[in-house]
């Protein structure tokens, strides 16, 4: 008997029609192992023999040429736990049980995943816009393959001179809208931001963590929303420094530009500076969504320590140089239960001045 040999074309037909998942109803498992930061992904399926590739194997048919049982035909895609359940178990894993679970599980795999390469999984879209224009054009290749869900929600927050008064009612009336029709946790909404950094932050407030939330970012020099492909770059880290009963918390996230805090603390007392960021700000930091996962763990776990020295008189104070899809992440770390009173700031050169107020009703 010839070692086995598979060729292209079988070897595509029997991994793209499997779905890349064992062939059995009750595993149904993904055959890979994602890449780590010291090894490379990793194919876990086995290929298995309908009628075995030995004749001494379960199910063999001594008849078959030694081409035909390398044959997708012949093959069924498995976990390994489940290749050996099968054969090892072979009076009650017989040739016809072992080609209808094949056939089934293929068309398992059609019904599940729709025409052209989508997904079943549709989102939301909510643009939240200023004055400057959001290319839509992209949007569905950023979700790929997901995809959209009618049209998006547009948030115009663009401001009349510096005035910030409807800002907040704008935003929280169209995004409570969005929430409240079905279960909170049940919604998928992708966020494309482009405006002001304090519109993002409370526009991340109001959605909160409980509904399924993608954040995206406009990669500028190649006009699209899609995420590039690249590897994880700095993920943001926090440094603390200050009284250790505050009446003034202040947050500084230093992501594209390091924020002077002087003019703002000077004349305070009983100040703690929390200060989130990475090695050198810079404009281009943001380049993977992993980044932004961290950005999100990393700014809970600040105002996390923060509450548990804050008392009901403290305030809150939120300054942010980062992307607009950051901001938004850092809003929703807000708890809507238990953040004491927060002020948000808007740079309007050369300093930071105060935009946006957070009241939470229940402190």
């Amino acid at each position: 008997m010839k070692s086995r040999s598979y060729t292209h074309r079988t070897l595509k037909l029997l991994w793209g029609r499997a779905a890349g998942r064992c062939a059995v109803p009750n595993c149904r498992i993904e055959l890979y192992v994602d890449k780590t930061q010291d090894d490379p992904i990793v194919a876990i399926g086995d290929i298995a023999h309908l009628h075995s590739h030995a004749d001494s194997g379960p199910r063999a048919d001594a008849s078959l040429l030694a081409e035909q049982r390398n044959e997708y035909e012949n093959l069924i895609l498995l976990c390994k736990n489940c290749h050996a359940r099968l054969d090892g178990q072979k009076n009650e894993n017989t040739i016809e049980r072992i080609r209808q679970l094949k056939e089934n599980h293929e068309a398992w795999v059609r019904a599940s995943l729709p025409e052209r390469g989508r997904s079943r999984t549709g989102w939301k879209a909510v643009v939240i816009q200023d004055q400057w224009p959001v290319d839509a054009l992209s949007f569905d290749a950023a979700l790929s393959p997901d995809y959209l869900i009618g049209d998006a929600t547009r948030i115009n927050v663009s401001l009349g001179g510096e005035d910030w008064s409807g800002v907040a009612e704008k935003l929280r009336g169209d995004i409570q809208a969005l929430l409240q029709n079905g279960d909170p946790f049940e919604k998928r909404i992708a966020v494309f931001p482009l405006a002001r950094v304090s519109a993002c932050i409370y526009a991340g407030y109001v959605l909160t963590n409980r509904p399924n939330v993608e954040l995206f970012q406009y990669h500028r020099d190649d006009r699209t929303w899609a995420w590039p492909a690249t590897d994880v770059g700095e993920i943001a880290q926090i440094s603390v420094d200050g009284a250790a009963q505050p009446e003034h918390v202040f947050f500084a996230f230093d992501l594209t530009a390091r924020i002077n805090l002087e003019p703002l603390v000077h004349g305070f007392s009983g100040v703690r500076i929390i200060r989130i960021g990475i090695t050198s700000p810079s404009s281009r930091w943001l380049q993977h969504p992993e980044q932004l996962r961290w950005l999100g763990i990393t700014a809970r776990e600040a105002f996390e320590a923060a509450l548990c020295i804050s008392s009901p008189s403290t305030t809150w104070h939120l300054l942010y140089a980062g992307p607009a899809p950051g901001a938004v992440k850092v809003g929703q770390q807000l708890n809507p239960t238990m953040t004491p009173r927060t002020l948000l700031y808007e740079y309007v050169h050369p300093h930071h001045v105060h935009s946006l107020t957070i009241e939470c009703p229940n402190v």
